[in-house]
């Protein structure tokens, strides 16, 4: 079942990039996008928190806070930035190095061995990623790459801090993962509020940036943070790292169910290596 949440996670996530892309297009700034996708996912978070009757805990509040504003207050601003630079699809590839920095981590947090179907699955994946995006020419771009590729990066190096820390924590909470979800979104929103205060972005924010912002909040940011929370009680935060770049297949299957876009042969090869990966990598854990 918690393979099938962080499963889940991933397709929800799919929209990221592309939503995104059409928000800079439609003229909204990274801290404006930003703050509306924050704004609406504490608001949700907040309803649920009030009607599941949670009492508020201020230990558990100022960790996840933090941990959500390493997150997605440097990581997603990051990573936002490098997307005006860069086309989604090269992007996806850069971001989802994902994995190396995970296992590097959680080895030396954790001291867990990494044996030779880990490090084959982690190959696979980012193998994957590279060829899948190759086959849609993912790489034939004009703009600024080194700039763009360098935020991106560091972007996936801080989420794989942000997922290390979060999985060796969660697994002892007893908390539950919709009230750990409420604490990030809150500590996140009030810092986006604050920085777009001072920026005085707040103030040029347009109305037809509402709806981008509210499907982010809902499908990229809410329902997967949930969903990794749920995951992360029992799976080893490298799997779930490992299962993430199975977003690009799902983008991939959304594009071409509503957009019509062709898979080819480099493309499929790609899909299947980073479909393949997550079941290297748990047959690498049975065996441990």
């Amino acid at each position: 079942m918690h393979y099938l949440f962080s499963i889940l996670s991933a397709l929800s996530s799919s929209v990221t990039s592309i939503l995104g892309k059409y928000s800079f297009n439609i003229g909204a700034s990274p801290s404006q996008i930003l703050f509306l996708r924050f704004l609406f996912s504490f608001i949700i978070s907040g309803i649920i928190f009030i009607f599941m009757g949670y009492k508020f805990n201020i230990k558990k509040f100022l960790l996840y806070s933090l941990l959500g504003i390493v997150n997605y207050g440097i990581a997603a601003y990051s990573f936002f930035i490098g997307l005006q630079f860069l086309n989604p699809a090269y992007a996806t590839v850069v971001y989802f190095t994902n994995p190396i920095f995970v296992s590097y981590f959680q080895h030396k947090l954790t001291k867990r061995k990494i044996n030779l179907l880990n490090a084959t699955a982690v190959g696979l994946s980012f193998a994957g990623v590279v060829i899948a995006n190759m086959g849609e020419r993912a790489f034939e771009n004009n703009e600024s790459i080194v700039f763009g590729t360098f935020m991106v990066l560091f972007s996936s190096f801080i989420n794989a801090v942000f997922i290390v820390s979060v999985g060796e924590y969660i697994k002892q909470d007893n908390s539950h993962p919709f009230e750990n979800a409420f604490y990030t979104f809150t500590g996140v929103f009030i810092y986006y509020f604050i920085f777009t205060i001072i920026t005085n972005e707040i103030f040029l924010i347009n109305r037809t940036y509402l709806l981008s912002g509210l499907i982010l909040a809902i499908l990229a940011t809410f329902v997967p943070l949930t969903l990794n929370y749920f995951a992360l009680k029992k799976i080893q935060s490298h799997t779930l790292a490992l299962i993430m770049p199975l977003e690009l297949l799902f983008a991939s299957i959304l594009s071409a169910i509503f957009l019509d876009e062709q898979f080819n042969t480099l493309k499929v090869l790609g899909l299947i290596l980073v479909g393949i990966a997550p079941i290297v990598d748990i047959s690498g854990i049975e065996n441990e």
